[in-house]
């Protein structure tokens, strides 16, 4: 099959995340299984327009509405079996339908959550409205999507239920797997310094916590806007000298540092499903969290993690403690709940999806 994947970001963008680990983990292994796959995406200053990882055709066309304007010619230019419309944000894909493309439609999450506190107020509406705009669009289409939530999101917005398939993500077991931990407790944050995040929540569960375990630490992985508002909170909070900014690292040393860490911290506003929440299983930690879509798909509740009540800090830096208080229970059963994910059974039922809709007439 010949597969070309519509993205806001590839993988190699400098600020990748959850949804491009999809497009690359799914990638490389329809590459491996003898399928063509490219990647049309926005650049950054002085990237390479062309470039390719693990088999993966990677091609750039200007920033952010670049990949829209080309398109066009694009398709026009080049055939595929299908067309995959990544949704990681919320201006939709209309060229590929209006050229009678097949195309599958990947739904992350619903982007109104996170929205209040990033774009203004008229922006924000403005999205939501595209949103609702989803089954006119895309009113014969196949989605897919990744958590129960963002199919009820889906179902929400008026998509038919029989035209969505949930594939949930994958987590890799031979990077992300149990290791030493400190000798000291400790906490991780990693994912995105972006105010939707709220990345911050970690340094105040440091300072409440500091007065039960006098030698507790946190890691900080990551950049972002975020970052800089960060490490002045830690000095404003007096806890800087327990706090290592560590930035963006290699994904083994993410996996290192994560699997070292008693507790991992996600306090995200809302997520289409938490694979870095998986990940911290895979290695043997769990995860505190507010009860939040999508968190609340990936956290199994008392097994590889804790949820709280949205916003309750107090009832979050409890959920620490529990853990730290007898943290190898949690360690143990964190894993079991990971072993029911992995990145080549996702990449399979992509792969059947694919097949079954380039097999379509359009």
């Amino acid at each position: 099959m010949n597969v070309l994947w519509l993205a806001h970001r590839d993988p190699l963008n400098p600020k990748a995340g959850g949804a491009e680990k999809i497009i690359h983990e799914v990638g490389k292994r329809l590459v491996n299984k003898g399928h063509d796959v490219s990647v049309i995406a926005g650049g950054w200053k002085n990237c390479k327009k062309i470039e390719t990882i693990n088999g993966i055709r990677i091609l750039r066309y200007g920033y952010r509405a670049g990949p829209h304007f080309a398109l066009p010619l694009f398709l026009l230019k080049n055939r595929y079996d299908v067309v995959i419309a990544d949704l990681g944000h919320a201006v939709p894909w209309v060229f590929p339908v209006l050229m009678r493309r097949r195309v599958i439609i990947h739904f992350l999450h619903l982007h109104a959550r996170s929205l209040p506190g990033q774009v203004g107020f008229l922006l924000a509406k403005t999205i939501t409205s595209v949103e609702k705009l989803y089954p006119i669009i895309y009113y014969k289409e196949h989605f897919v999507t990744i958590s129960d939530t963002s199919f009820d999101d889906l179902i929400g917005l008026g998509i038919k239920r029989s035209n969505i398939s949930i594939i949930y993500p994958g987590v890799d077991a031979n990077i992300f797997k149990p290791g030493k931990k400190t000798d000291y407790p400790s906490m991780v944050y990693f994912g995105g310094m972006r105010p939707y995040k709220r990345p911050e929540e970690a340094l105040y569960i440091l300072k409440k916590l500091k007065r039960d375990f006098k030698s507790l630490r946190l890691f900080v992985i990551g950049d972002g806007p975020s970052k800089s508002e960060m490490e002045h909170l830690s000095k404003e909070l007096d806890i800087e000298e327990f706090v290592s900014f560590m930035g963006r690292i290699s994904y083994e040393k993410v996996s290192e540092v994560v699997a070292a860490s008693w507790v991992n911290i996600h306090s995200s506003v809302t997520e289409g499903w938490g694979i870095s929440i998986i990940e911290a299983s895979s290695a043997g930690t769990p995860t505190i969290a507010y009860k939040v879509p999508g968190v609340s798909d990936s956290i199994q509740d008392g097994i590889n993690g804790i949820l709280v009540k949205d916003c309750d800090r107090n009832a979050l830096a409890n959920a620490a403690k529990t853990i730290i208080s007898n943290p190898d229970k949690w360690w143990s059963s964190s894993v079991e709940v990971a072993k029911k994910y992995s990145w080549d059974r996702t990449a399979e039922l992509w792969e059947m999806l694919i097949k079954q809709v380039a097999g379509e007439q359009t």
